[in-house]
């Protein structure tokens, strides 16, 4: 099971990538009780447009019922408050899994 949290960019958004590399990614990781996540930071598009998503992360759980377990964390309020810390876009999640 895959979730992959996007933040879509706009016009004056706020997003600080070194505050989420450094400190959200492994507060969500601890919360969530995962050891795999990847981080892709947007830098443009191939014809020079800026970068539709600051930056998406994809965060790895070892099943459905591990997933269930960490939405279920009583951290979970710790984690939604920290996002002021580094962004004012509401970001897009999106539940999945690998098809290979």
């Amino acid at each position: 099971m895959i979730v992959t949290v996007l933040y879509p960019t706009h016009e004056g958004a706020k997003f600080d990538s070194a505050y989420y590399r450094a400190t959200h990614a492994p507060l969500a990781m601890d919360v969530w009780g995962i050891d795999q996540a990847e981080l892709i930071e947007g830098v443009g598009t191939p014809t020079g447009e800026p970068a539709p998503y600051a930056l998406i992360g994809h965060f790895h759980f070892p099943s459905e019922e591990a997933f269930a377990t960490a939405m279920a964390s009583p951290r979970m309020g710790e984690l939604m408050a920290d996002v002021a810390n580094f962004t004012d876009i509401q970001p897009q999640i999106m539940i999945g899994r690998p098809l290979a």
